[in-house]
């Protein structure tokens, strides 16, 4: 994209005019690199100097001159410069005011939603994010965050498909929103972990430090640390309860534990911490209860676990695992 092209498009979002195409593009070249972002918070400032009601004299002098500079470039057309010259801060500073001067109808344009970036992660992988306001998201395995490249509103919202642990900077005027399938997370800034994956799963807020609101359509719902809301899908019931922390957390540190769990249940786990598939050839094996602990376990031990579990026996083709209960013995004859 041509550098005009750029500064019009940033232009555009500032005065809400993008579209939610133009808004995620701007938001993936705004976190491609140090130099993206200064420009886009330089045209930014700019772009608020020029709304202000009444400017100081520097201000308006400096404005003034960046006008008058503009107009003696109109009158005699300027060699095209490569990108990255000395006057590309002033470049972009005119075409900001010359917009701002000749297009007032934007700023009475109803708004539009700002830019967002998405991170997504694959199986077996974890990534973490840090946002605009400090806050940091460590994203789980087969997730995804969409979240804007500045927070400039009201609330500070993302939205999330998957699991992630946040870990949200104070700011008592902006709350902090986290949306998650049925439930909408609201906080100041604390600690805690959302799931939401979907698929007839349960979506669920576990609060480990601080305080948070959870809201579904009819009703709001208080936490406390150590307490946990489950959002049913199949009946839309919401429960609120104690939980294990480090049950819940412990994928950060590629953890798991599993307390009486159908096998059927805990194989989605698995399979996201190991990239992996779990076929079972019945549902017997399905129904297999597991007890176990893996602190950061290779593939192996874990299936060596399983087969422990419920005298299993498995046969590994590539990613997929196909996995069989053992037909109990019969005695020997007499």
């Amino acid at each position: 994209m041509e550098q005009d092209e750029l500064y019009l498009l940033i232009t555009r979002y500032l005065a809400r005019q993008t579209s939610a195409e133009e808004n995620e593009w701007l938001a993936t070249w705004v976190a491609e690199s140090p130099d993206h972002e200064r420009v886009f918070e330089q045209l930014k400032l700019v772009w608020e100097i020029s709304k202000a009601p009444a400017a100081n004299d520097a201000t308006a002098a400096a404005l003034r001159n960046v006008k008058a500079r503009l107009g003696a470039r109109a009158a005699t057309p300027a060699p095209r410069r490569p990108a990255r010259r000395p006057k590309y801060w002033l470049a972009a500073l005119a075409l900001l005011v010359l917009i701002v001067a000749g297009v007032g109808w934007y700023l009475a344009a109803p708004p539009s939603p700002p830019p967002y970036a998405l991170r997504q992660t694959p199986a077996g992988q974890q990534q973490t994010i840090r946002l605009a306001d400090g806050s940091r998201v460590t994203l789980a395995p087969q997730s995804r965050l969409r979240y804007p490249a500045a927070f400039d509103g009201a609330y500070r919202d993302v939205y999330l498909e998957g699991e992630a642990f946040f870990e949200v900077s104070k700011d008592a005027r902006h709350p902090f929103r986290v949306h998650s399938g049925p439930l909408t997370t609201q906080v100041l800034g604390t600690k805690f972990n959302v799931s939401a994956r979907g698929q007839g799963q349960y979506t669920t807020v576990s609060l480990v430090e601080g305080k948070v609101q959870v809201m579904d359509k009819q009703n709001s719902y208080l936490l406390a640390p150590g307490q946990q809301l489950r959002a049913n899908p199949a009946t839309g019931r919401i429960y609120r309860q104690k939980f294990d922390a480090e049950q819940v957390t412990g994928w950060r540190r590629n953890k798991l534990i599993f307390k009486n769990e159908k096998l059927a249940e805990a194989a989605s786990q698995i399979e996201r911490l190991y990239d992996v598939k779990l076929v079972f050839t019945d549902s017997a094996t399905a129904d297999v209860r597991l007890w176990a602990t893996f602190d950061n376990e290779p593939l192996p031990a874990v299936l060596d676990a399983l087969q422990l579990a419920g005298s299993l026996t498995y046969r590994r083709e590539g990613h997929v695992i196909y996995l069989h209960q053992q037909a109990p013995q019969a005695p020997p004859k007499r």
